[in-house]
């Protein structure tokens, strides 16, 4: 009689991966901790609250983890649904309760009443990863993506390459952007040995001024000429740091070698200006599909760049060049009509497009600034013209230009304000935010304080001064 076994492999892995999800329905998917431990003859109410959802790979191993005990097929799938992906991270949380072992230790303490008190190691769950992956190589093969978070200290940093080091299947390596600086050529060249690596995230945060005054945390073994970025097909740089940021100089040292990227995200750095960027781009042109350039911070948007700080790079005829180009998110110091010129391009739903205030008011006059950024939106429109089922939105300021629909979204009530109510342009409901996005990103707006005004009536009140771009 047939059995499930006899299916393909195919159709009784997807059967696994329903029964996978409906298991979710049965297993905890939070974790919970009690407000104080009870005591002997202690009259305490103790009640449960709830700490957190369970993590991701914890949670994928619980769903399966009775699939393992049916058959050597059913284990194999098991161990590649659960650890396909593993997030390792410092521990972070408060003190473990560990009593002492032998009666008369207990009853000395508890006489006293003083209990000893053992901290968990912060990296102890760290060493336990190591372990596991060096011990059984079977499970580390089935190891696809590792996402590290809160080691990024030199003397931690060995555990980031012994992890990695053992998982030869990986395909995509989110790691701390301190591993490019401390790593040493050997565990960079074994690493990107790995034949199935094509992805490769370098996350950065601002870490604590101990941290960045310590001497051997300022260690930087430049292993970057020495590495081979060919086969990566996908970089992102995500998060600012105060410590060794990733800067233009490392773009242009990577992109000497980096020439099949397909996508490109920058995110949150402000370290990394047009120029490295542009020689990323450059370097990758024919096989680009997806761009997203948007250097902001906790405090709001910035531009690290600027006209003059790089004149000579004209970026826009370069990403109207890329022939695969298909999604493209980006801020630039200053555009032209040139990035919408050629009407071959292969992009595709909505582009994004923000300027900085100043790279926009560059001449005298505020004609003058109106009539050059008009034939930007043009431009733009010349293009949605051959391309029906593209959108362009162009964020200025703290102004969003809707080129298809020649809206202008914004904030409109200050400057009616200052108008003493003598501007009254007509508005529209909008669902917009600043830099196109539905909500919004910072403390200066509030949601639904944005509106939708015509093109002509925003030039009006422009020209009246009661809106600006760089304001």
């Amino acid at each position: 009689m047939p059995s499930i076994e006899d299916l393909p492999f195919e159709i009784l892995s997807d059967i696994l991966s329903i029964a996978a999800q409906l298991n979710s329905t049965d297993t905890p998917s939070y974790t919970y901790g009690l407000t104080q431990a009870q005591r002997t003859l202690q009259r305490t109410q103790t009640q449960i609250y709830l700490r957190g959802r369970t993590t991701p790979d914890v949670l994928r191993w619980h769903l399966v983890n009775s699939f393992r005990l049916v058959n050597s097929r059913w284990h194999e799938w098991a161990l590649g649904y659960a650890m396909r992906e593993i997030y390792v991270r410092k521990w972070r949380g408060g003190e473990r309760w560990l009593y002492k072992s032998t009666e008369e230790q207990t009853r000395s303490s508890a006489a006293a009443g003083v209990f000893p008190v053992v901290y968990q190691h912060p990296y102890s769950s760290v060493k336990s990863t190591i372990s596991l992956l060096r011990d059984y190589p079977h499970i580390a093969q089935h190891v696809r993506r590792v996402w590290f978070n809160g080691i990024y200290h030199f003397d931690t940093s060995r555990y980031i390459f012994d992890i990695l080091g053992n998982c030869t299947g990986l395909h995509t390596a989110a790691i701390p952007w301190t591993s490019l600086r401390y790593g040493t050529e050997e565990d960079w060249k074994n690493l990107m040995s790995f034949p199935q690596l094509t992805s490769i995230e370098f996350l950065a945060v601002d870490l604590e001024d101990s941290l960045v005054s310590a001497e051997v945390n300022r260690t930087d073994n430049n292993i970057l000429l020495s590495l081979d970025f060919s086969r990566i097909t996908r970089l992102k740089i995500f998060g600012d740091s105060n410590l060794l940021p990733i800067t233009d100089d490392d773009l242009i040292t990577i992109s000497r070698t980096a020439t099949s990227l397909q996508e490109i995200h920058i995110t949150s750095s402000t370290s990394i200006t047009i120029k490295g960027l542009a020689a990323l781009v450059s370097a990758s042109r024919t096989s680009l599909k997806l761009l997203e350039y948007k250097p902001l911070s906790d405090s709001g948007f910035t531009h690290p760049s600027s006209v003059e700080s790089h004149p000579q790079i004209h970026i826009c005829t370069l990403l109207s060049s890329c022939p695969k180009l298909e999604d493209l998110a980006i801020t630039l110091p200053t555009a032209c009509p040139e990035l919408f010129s050629r009407h071959s391009v292969a992009w595709h739903e909505t582009v994004r497009l923000r300027i900085a205030g100043s790279g926009v008011c560059r001449f005298s006059t505020v004609d003058e600034n109106i009539a050059e950024f008009s034939k930007l939106l043009e431009g733009a429109r010349e293009l949605l013209g051959v391309k029906r089922d593209l959108g362009v939105e162009i964020s200025v300021g703290k102004f969003l230009f809707d080129t298809k629909t020649r809206l202008v979204h914004g904030n409109y009530k200050s400057a009616k304000v200052v108008s003493e109510m003598g501007w009254g342009p007509v508005e529209h409901v909008s669902l917009k935010g600043p830099y196109g996005a539905t909500g919004l990103y910072g403390d200066d707006d509030v949601k639904g304080e944005w509106s939708a005004i015509s093109e002509e009536e925003f030039w009006e009140g422009m020209r009246w001064g009661f809106v600006k771009f760089d304001s």
